[in-house]
């Protein structure tokens, strides 16, 4: 006697294989949250983030990493607009945990984050003035960021001041950035500004 293949009762409940979230969905969602996930943010491609998803909150499109864990309870929190991240870069890997239930954000914690993002970026926008020269040659800026490594340096103009938080306001070089176009008022700290810069001009062959 032949037997035949045997299926479920009607009416008995079919077994269902868990759905885990798609990893090539990468749009983010809270389905990520546990979750480790790698990606670039579009205006900085060079420095890749890798951290664990907290949550992320679709009413800010907010994406909230943990930072610096230390055991179960320290870690800092990092902050991040959706639209910023280049999801072309995304990877996600881990197990999901989705987080607990948690109240609405309300419109004064709403307000909070964006006066917290806004001074962020102003930050941002001040620091990349004082670092990155506006119509310099581009060996002027590649001596620039060689001489910040040891030095506090900041743009004024076209001239590049060094130490400017100092009483004496520092030493300015000026075009076309070579010894004899060092100026202050400190002359030991002339000196090693001129020593600095010379030794910087021969390594980088300017």
């Amino acid at each position: 006697q032949s037997s035949s293949p045997s299926h479920p009762r009607r009416g008995s409940p079919v077994p269902r294989t868990p759905q885990l979230p798609r990893m090539t969905e990468t749009q983010p969602s809270q389905d990520w949250c546990g979750m480790t996930a790698s990606f670039s943010l579009k205006a900085d491609p060079g420095n890749p983030i890798t951290a664990e998803v907290f949550t992320f909150d679709p009413a800010t499109d907010m994406l909230v990493l943990i930072e610096n864990k230390v055991g179960a309870h320290i870690a800092s929190y990092r902050y991040l607009r959706a639209q910023n991240i280049d999801l072309n870069t995304v990877s996600l890997s881990g197990s999901p945990s989705p987080p607990e239930q948690l109240p609405p954000l309300t419109p004064q914690i709403v307000k909070r984050i964006r006066d917290k993002e806004r001074e962020a970026v102003d930050k941002e926008r001040l620091r990349c003035n004082e670092t990155i020269g506006a119509g310099v040659p581009r060996e002027a800026q590649v001596l620039f960021n060689a001489l910040a490594k040891t030095m506090q340096c900041k743009w004024q103009g076209r001239d590049i001041v060094v130490d400017h938080e100092r009483g004496d306001g520092g030493v300015r070089i000026a075009q076309p950035y070579t010894a004899a176009n060092v100026q202050g008022d400190n002359a030991e700290l002339v000196n090693r500004v001129k020593k600095v810069l010379e030794g910087e001009r021969v390594k980088l062959g300017i």
